[in-house]
């Protein structure tokens, strides 16, 4: 993993840029074509992602011993519950291997390490099973293609305006001791992306008010600059430069999704409960 991650950050800029695009081009596509068509598909191609990310963290914190089977029990009880049962069966399936994940710990008290164990394989639920378990909750909402497509897109063109920009007008850092190439500069530009994208998809979307719009879409933008610096911080805190490498030039399932994990959950709770009366919201 490390010496591929060498082999792309020692690539030219341009050529850098290349391989992001060209796997852009495949990739969103085919993540528009399952957002559209929904159902078992999306559910789909949602849980593969997430099993494949929470591989990709169980990896990274091996020595520290996770519970690989409760970890993955989570994930399954978070997003079977997310699709089949709306917000309810979500927390009900977490709480449910939560519950177990305790249990399991005064049958193991014995163990060394035991609270770290629990704490690591919780955590990977929360994070990465809860927050693509939100995308299924979002899909699943009146309005739910409309209202995540808008998040998909604010995120990737907050991702896109704040890394082009960045490189080509960043001066002042964001965040030097997490992401050192982040800048203000770029930040804001990506806010701005993310606003513009939420108001194109306001043109399409009646339901949906100019006022809205802008506001999911500044939510959007600043929920998926968190969730990128959040895991920023993580790769730093374990010394790896990208937590996979399934997409070339882009990492693996959390350095593309970082983001997602992050502007999904927040936008969920943010469509729903401050903008759910005035759309008409209604979960299924």
């Amino acid at each position: 993993m490390w010496a591929e991650s060498v082999v792309l950050a020692s690539a030219r800029p341009e050529t850098l840029v290349r391989i992001r695009i060209l796997v852009a081009l495949v990739g969103v596509p085919l993540g528009v074509a399952a957002m559209v068509v929904g159902g078992y598909v999306f559910f789909g191609i949602v849980a593969l992602l997430t099993l494949l990310g929470m591989h990709e963290f169980y990896t990274l914190i091996r020595p520290y011993k996770p519970n690989l089977l409760v970890g993955y029990l989570g994930a399954a009880g978070a997003l079977l519950g997310a699709h089949f049962y709306g917000l309810e069966g979500f927390v009900g399936g977490f709480f449910s291997v939560v519950l177990f994940l305790f249990l399991w710990g005064i049958g193991a008290s014995r163990r060394e390490h035991l609270v770290g164990r629990l704490a690591i394989t919780t955590f990977a639920v929360v994070w990465i099973a809860g927050g693509f378990s939100h995308l299924l909750l979002l899909r699943s909402l009146e309005h739910g293609l409309g209202v995540t497509i808008l998040v998909f897109g604010c995120t990737w063109s907050n991702d896109t305006a704040a890394f082009f920009v960045g490189r080509a007008f960043g001066k002042r850092k964001m965040a030097p001791q997490i992401s050192p190439k982040k800048t203000m500069e770029g930040a804001f530009a990506g806010l701005i992306g993310s606003v513009l994208f939420a108001l194109v998809v306001k043109m399409y979307s009646p339901w949906l008010s100019l006022e809205q719009a802008a506001f999911l879409g500044l939510i959007v933008g600043l929920a998926g600059q968190w969730g990128d610096l959040f895991e920023s911080a993580i790769k730093r805190d374990l010394r790896v430069k990208d937590s996979g490498r399934l997409f070339p030039g882009h990492g693996g399932v959390l350095d593309r999704f970082d983001s997602v994990l992050f502007a999904g959950m927040v936008a969920y709770w943010v469509y729903f409960w401050l903008l759910g009366d005035a759309l008409g919201v209604v979960s299924g």
